[in-house]
């Protein structure tokens, strides 16, 4: 079986962008869950709080990512365009699109997660 047998063309199509974006979600995931896990364990509470912030700038990236992959898209459409009048406007739209869609998908969901992160480490702060 060949490797694009395998992986879903969504993940062919959103470039190396979309790659990127997976792998820092998969990232800043990893590190949430297991800020919940010690959180509940009540075990490296400091270790928690040291990655808060780096948390919040990586999970802000997302978005941002995607917006890139959006306009990296929109400029291969155009080139398109420009050498081939046959290219369907719609599909390399949707193709530019698909970026900006991965990347808000998967910073919502983290930065709540990570909101409840916060409130509890500023609960344990509070005097």
């Amino acid at each position: 079986m060949l490797l694009s047998e395998w992986i879903p063309q969504e993940l062919i199509t959103g470039g190396l962008v979309l790659w990127l974006i997976l792998g820092l979600a998969l990232f800043c995931y990893g590190l949430i869950f297991e800020a919940f896990y010690c959180r509940y364990q009540k075990i490296n509470q400091q270790w928690v709080e040291s990655w808060v912030k780096p948390l919040q700038i990586l999970i802000a990236a997302l978005p941002l990512l995607g917006l890139l992959g959006t306009i990296i898209g929109l400029l291969d459409t155009f080139g398109a365009l420009s050498h081939n009048a046959n290219l369907s406007i719609s599909d390399g739209i949707g193709k530019a699109l698909l970026t900006t869609q991965a990347g808000l998908l998967m910073s919502l969901p983290a930065m709540i997660m990570l909101w409840q992160l916060q409130r509890h480490v500023e609960l344990n702060h509070a005097p």
